[in-house]
């Protein structure tokens, strides 16, 4: 997995990981959204011009045919589609055994989106 410049949550990976089923959703989403990052930061110019024209293509319609915000979500789409992210179960399960090795991963977001008790 590419990552670009960070800590990462390594304070979370040393210790035991007995997260309620809320703190674990909240990692995931940020775990995801950390990748989705990652993707789209990789992406030079050309190359999002060339996923655009794909994606037009791909709805049938002329090049130009379509308004910004509804080809960008196309070029969301066929991005989230080329990549491998976990469903939130088997993550879930992978996390609990393997904290390590997503920790570095999460940007903290989670922390915001969850009541996380003050010795946590």
């Amino acid at each position: 997995m590419a990552r670009r410049s960070g800590e990462g949550d390594q304070q979370e990976s040393r210790k035991a990981v007995s997260d309620s089923e809320e703190i674990l959703r909240a990692k995931y989403y940020d775990y995801c959204s950390a990748r989705v990052c990652d993707v789209f930061m990789e992406l030079d110019e050309a190359r999002v011009f060339e996923l655009a024209r794909a994606a037009e293509e791909r709805a049938g319609v002329s090049p130009g045919a379509l308004n910004f915000r509804d080809l960008a979500s196309l070029l969301v789409e066929q991005l989230l589609g080329d990549m491998s992210l976990p469903d939130f179960d088997s993550w879930a399960e992978d996390y609990k055994q393997n904290p390590e090795q997503y920790d570095p991963y999460l940007l903290g977001l989670w922390k915001s989106s969850v009541a996380v008790d003050s010795g946590r």
